[in-house]
C-alpha cells in the first residue's frame, strides 16, 4: 500500500511538472501571437519605434521571420505571408498545449480522486472484494482517460456508496479464541491421534459457536476469529468452551495434555458485509481482540474495558492490570 502510494504521489507530481510547463510554453505562445499583430499595427503608430517594448517586440518579429523564411517558402503570388504563416503557425501551436495541457489535468484530476477512494477504503478498513464495492470498482476501471463528466458521475457514486456503507454499520463483538502451546501438544505424539483430536476439537467450538448466534468464523490452524452480534453473546461461547473443555478432555481426546485455551474480546463499530468471509475482514476491533487473547492466561477471557460496560452480565470480570492497545483489560478466569 506504501509503495503503491508512493508511485501514485511521484506519478501525480510528474503530471504537475508537464501541466506547469505547457501552461508557461502556451503563456509564451499568447505572447508570440500578440508580437505578431502588433507588427501589424506599427504602422499605424505614430513614432511607434520610440517605445522599447515595441523595439524588442520587432527585433523578436524580425529574427522569428527570418528563420521561417529559411526553412520555408513565404511568398505567394508575389506577396510576402511569412507573418500570416507565423500567427497560423502560433495558434495552431497553442492548440496543442492547450490540448496536452488539458489531457495531462484531467489524468492528474482522476488520479486524486482515485487516491481519494483508496485512502477512504483504507480508513474505513474496506477489503477489494466487499460487495457494496463492486459499482464504484466498475467506474474505476473505466476512468483511465477520463473528463469532467466522467469525474463527476464517480464522485456522484462515491458518494452514494459511502452512504450506502452507513446504513450497514453495526456495533459488533469479535471474539478470539487459542490453544495454549499447541506446538508441543502434537509432540511424541501420533500424528494421526493430534489430527483426529483437533478436529474434534474444531468441531466442538464450532458448535459452542453456532449455539451463541456466531454471524461468521475464520480458523487459523489451532485458533479462530469469530463476529458476534453482541459481546454478551462472544462471553457466553467463550465460557461455554472453557467449561466444555472438562468433558472433552475427559471423553474425547486422546492425546496426554488436555485441551486449554485463551480468549479474547472486543467490539466496535464496523461495516458489516454478509458476502464478505470473516478472513476479509479488517478493522483494529478485530485486532484488539486478537491481542487480548494473547495476553490472557489459560482458560480466562480477557476483554478491552469499553467492551464490559455495554454487557449485561459482567459477573466474575475484574480488572487485570494490565494495558493493551491503549485499553484497560478485564478477565474472566475459570474458577477451579
Amino acid at each position: 500500500m506504501i509503495i503503491k502510494k508512493a508511485a501514485t504521489t511521484a506519478r501525480a507530481g510528474y503530471y504537475n511538472t508537464i501541466i506547469l510547463f505547457t501552461r508557461l510554453l502556451g503563456i509564451c505562445v499568447v505572447i508570440l501571437i500578440l508580437i505578431f499583430l502588433l507588427t501589424f499595427a506599427v504602422p499605424y503608430i505614430k513614432d511607434a519605434e520610440s517605445f522599447k517594448f515595441i523595439r524588442i517586440s520587432l527585433d523578436i518579429e524580425k529574427s522569428i521571420s527570418s528563420f521561417v523564411r529559411g526553412i520555408m517558402p513565404t511568398e505567394i503570388a508575389g506577396k510576402d505571408v511569412t507573418l500570416p504563416i507565423m500567427i497560423v503557425a502560433a495558434i495552431i501551436l497553442g492548440s496543442i498545449i492547450r490540448h496536452i495541457r488539458n489531457y495531462y489535468s484531467n489524468r492528474l484530476a482522476t488520479m486524486r480522486v482515485k487516491m481519494d477512494i483508496e485512502e477512504w477504503k483504507s480508513e474505513m478498513n474496506l477489503p477489494d472484494n466487499a460487495k457494496v464495492l463492486t459499482p464504484l470498482k466498475g467506474k474505476l476501471e473505466k476512468l483511465e482517460t477520463s473528463n469532467k463528466k466522467d469525474r463527476e458521475e464517480l464522485l456522484k457514486l462515491f458518494a452514494e456508496t459511502k452512504k450506502k456503507l452507513d446504513s450497514m454499520g453495526r456495533d459488533l463483538a469479535f471474539l478470539s479464541i487459542d490453544v495454549v502451546d499447541s506446538t508441543g501438544m502434537k509432540q511424541d505424539e501420533e500424528k494421526a491421534a493430534a489430527e483426529h483430536d483437533f478436529m474434534e476439537y474444531k468441531r466442538f467450538v464450532d458448535s459452542k459457536l453456532t449455539a451463541n448466534g456466531a454471524l461468521k468464523s475464520t480458523w487459523t490452524p489451532d485458533g479462530v476469529m469469530t463476529c458476534f452480534p453482541t459481546v454478551d453473546a462472544a462471553v457466553r461461547a467463550a465460557r461455554e468452551v472453557i467449561h466444555g473443555l472438562d468433558a472433552f478432555n475427559k471423553n474425547v481426546k486422546t492425546m496426554r495434555q488436555n485441551f486449554r485455551v485463551r480468549c479474547g474480546i472486543n467490539h466496535g463499530y464496523v461495516y458489516f458485509d454478509e458476502s464478505v468471509p470473516m478472513e476479509a475482514m479488517s478493522d483494529r476491533a478485530i485486532d484488539i481482540a486478537g491481542h487480548m487473547q494473547k495476553y490472557a492466561p489459560p482458560d480466562s477471557i480477557c476483554v478491552a474495558k469499553p467492551s464490559v460496560e455495554p454487557m449485561q452480565e459482567r459477573e466474575g470480570f475484574a480488572p487485570a492490570g494490565r494495558v493493551v492497545d491503549g485499553y484497560e483489560v478485564y478477565v474472566w478466569e475459570k474458577k477451579v
